[in-house]
C-alpha cells in the first residue's frame, strides 16, 4: 500500500509540475519574440505560429521558427520579414490548404499591411 501511495503521489506531483507549462489549448507557453511588436505579434499569433513554431511543421519550422526569433541575428530577422511580407502579400502564406481547414486564421488586407509597415521600420 505504501508503494502504490507513493507512486500515486509522484504522478500527481508529475502531473502538476507538466500542467504548469501548458495552457488549455495544450500549447507549451513560449515566450513572444522581443522585438516584435504586439500588435503584429498578435497576427503571426494567429496566422503563422501553428506551423512555424516549435510543435509546428517541420517544413515550416525550418524556414521559420518564431521560438528561435530571439536567437537570429538582426540581419536574418530582416531577411525573415521581408520573405514573411512578400509571402503574405502574394497570399502564399498561409498556404491555401491550410486555409481550407482554418479559413479563420486567414490575414486581412489591413493585418497584411501592419507587417509589412512593421518590416519598413526594421529596415531602418
Amino acid at each position: 500500500m505504501k508503494k502504490t501511495g507513493r507512486i500515486l503521489i509522484a504522478l500527481f506531483v508529475t502531473i502538476m509540475i507538466t500542467s504548469a507549462f501548458i495552457i488549455p489549448d495544450g500549447t507549451p507557453l513560449n515566450d513572444p519574440p522581443t522585438n516584435i511588436p504586439d500588435s503584429v505579434w498578435a497576427i503571426f499569433e494567429i496566422s503563422c505560429y501553428d506551423c512555424h513554431s516549435n510543435d509546428g511543421n517541420g517544413m515550416a519550422k525550418a524556414k521559420l521558427n518564431f521560438d528561435k526569433w530571439n536567437s537570429y541575428s538582426p540581419e536574418k530577422q530582416l531577411k525573415k520579414a521581408t520573405n514573411i511580407c512578400q509571402a503574405m502579400q502574394d497570399q502564399k502564406m498561409p498556404p491555401s490548404k491550410y486555409l481550407k481547414k482554418n479559413p479563420d486564421v486567414a490575414p486581412s488586407v489591413a493585418e497584411v499591411i501592419r507587417v509589412c509597415n512593421w518590416l519598413g521600420e526594421i529596415e531602418k
